[in-house]
């Protein structure tokens, strides 16, 4: 039996990712509605509005990626990526929604300044919104990868990768223009080459795989975990980030790691 070369693996895997994407969005898609235990209510309630975003980001990359545009679906790809990132930290951090709030209310605070510093008249129900703790818990993307990915950087280098396509940058440069040596004049592209590169497909079909183990952990009674660790295994995707967390005592009170140690 014939092993299969470097460039079929990666079409394979990529085949692979990509059906992975489809299939999460079809349990999103059909699923019940959410019962919740009262005792994750505020969690759920933090990170339901995170797990649908990345989800339609989904939405959105796959649109774009059937359309030819994958370099462009990157964008979505990060946000996506971004947002079950943060759905899986919150699930796995003791009081890990208030950093997640407070990570909202800072951003909406900064807003409203920035529109308060250009002169923009603040209507009285929003000046209450400048007056949030300075100092309340915080998420930060990179924490949250090297958190999870036992010092190995792949966490963030997947993120960053995506990057290009979010920021001005060089490899946007190189996505809509040819460069044909010195002695002719470049082509240009009007949409940027077909992007097959793994690495994107791999994130596209992760993201909400990690999205939904991590809601789903959150319905009453789990009903659909089980599913959901099958989808990932089938896909060859890794389904909860919780065994790889270099940081284990962050998922318990500080009181109750202070008992057993």
């Amino acid at each position: 039996m014939t092993s299969l070369s470097d460039d079929q693996e990666l079409e394979r895997l990529g085949a692979l990712h990509l059906a992975a994407a489809h299939a999460c969005l079809e349990h999103w898609r059909t699923a019940p509605a959410f019962l919740v235990d009262a005792e994750s209510t505020k969690r759920f309630n933090a990170t339901y509005p995170v797990v649908a975003h990345a989800m339609a980001q989904v939405v959105a990359a796959l649109s774009l990626h059937a359309q030819g545009l994958g370099y462009a679906a990157r964008a979505n790809i990060r946000v996506a990526f971004e947002h079950a990132l943060a759905a899986q930290w919150v699930i796995h951090t003791h009081e890990g929604e208030e950093a997640l709030i407070g990570s909202m209310s800072r951003l909406h605070r900064n807003v409203v300044q920035g529109m308060r510093d250009g002169g923009v008249v603040i209507p009285e129900n929003l000046q209450a919104d400048l007056n949030h703790p300075v100092g309340e818990p915080q998420l930060k993307i990179q924490a949250v990868a090297d958190r999870f990915d036992g010092g190995t950087k792949g966490i963030y280098g997947l993120y960053r990768h995506l990057t290009g396509a979010v920021h001005v940058s060089l490899a946007t440069l190189a996505a809509y223009i040819d460069w044909r040596g010195e002695d002719h004049p470049p082509a240009l592209r009007l949409a940027a080459e077909p992007d097959a590169d793994p690495d994107q497909l791999l994130v596209l079909g992760w993201s909400p795989v990690l999205a939904l183990s991590a809601i789903e952990s959150l319905r009453s009674g789990h009903p659909y975990l089980a599913k959901i660790r099958d989808l990932a295994a089938a896909h060859e995707l890794v389904p909860d980030l919780g065994p790889f967390d270099t940081q284990p005592h962050l998922q318990h009170p500080p009181s109750s790691t202070a008992s057993s140690s």
